[in-house]
């Protein structure tokens, strides 16, 4: 028989994926809500009701069990692997082109980013060099990257990251490591905070132009927009780089 532990209490958010001890659940759409995205009009809701009586979201009932663990889980969205509910076709990365999606305001400022960029790729694993180049490469990254001396060695991930800002002067390469272990939000948060980037994506009020947005080149040399919801396991690889970006990433 199956036993609930600490860790199976609560749920992520499926829109902000930031977990919730005490999830509300969408008739319409099916979804697990935390308190402030519970709104069909805030977690931006595509199901339908035949029934126009029910109610949007239904609010799960809080046991002792759960506050006993609230208080034992002060970080939220590492404290579990949460196991996928149907098979990874179900939950793919978000691997699309710009130009296929439209991302319209963040393309038009990646646009301008590239246009003026001065420093060349990185050669990691994008780049057009041998396999020996790659790995001296990957070996100054590993030495120079700075994060969380907590992460393990074993699930650090090794990136070079840029912010995206039309006002820089110059574009400025940052050499970073995260926790494979991480849904791609958190790591987003992560090198936002490690940047001193401005971060209002958990921000009730903050519309979509003020929300940030990943984008990764790998090894394909496109860009994609990374699944906030997917973990960096899947996502993100050793020397890919990374594009942090604010604006609208959901317009046509």
């Amino acid at each position: 028989m199956s036993e609930t532990g600490m860790l199976d209490v609560g749920a992520h958010c499926t829109y902000c994926r930031q977990i919730d001890f005490l999830p509300f659940h969408c008739g319409r759409c099916g979804g697990d809500f935390c308190g402030p995205h519970r709104s069909p009009n805030e977690h931006g809701c595509g199901g339908t009701s035949d029934n126009e009586d029910v109610k949007e979201t239904k609010q799960e009932p809080r046991t002792a069990q759960a506050d006993s663990f609230q208080s034992l889980l002060p970080e939220k969205a590492h404290v579990r692997v949460k196991q996928v509910r149907t098979q990874a076709s179900s939950e793919p990365t978000v691997r699309a082109t710009l130009e296929a999606h439209g991302h319209s305001s963040a393309l038009a400022k990646l646009k301008r980013f590239f246009a003026k960029a001065t420093t060349p790729a990185p050669s990691g694993r994008g780049a057009k060099s041998g396999p020996a180049n790659r790995l001296v490469a990957l070996a100054k990254l590993r030495q120079s990257a700075r994060g969380d001396p907590r992460v393990p060695a074993a699930n650090r991930v090794y990136v070079y990251c840029y912010v995206v800002d039309e006002h820089a002067e110059k574009e400025v390469r940052h050499e970073l490591f995260i926790n494979k272990l991480w849904p791609v939000g958190r790591a987003l948060d992560y090198i936002a905070t490690q940047l001193d980037v401005t971060n209002k994506n958990t921000s009730v009020s903050a519309g979509a132009q003020d929300r940030l947005v990943l984008f990764r080149r790998g090894g394909d040399s496109e860009l994609d927009r990374l699944d906030s919801g997917t973990r960096v396991a899947t996502a993100i690889h050793d020397s890919d780089t990374l594009y942090l970006v604010r604006g609208d990433a959901k317009s046509m």
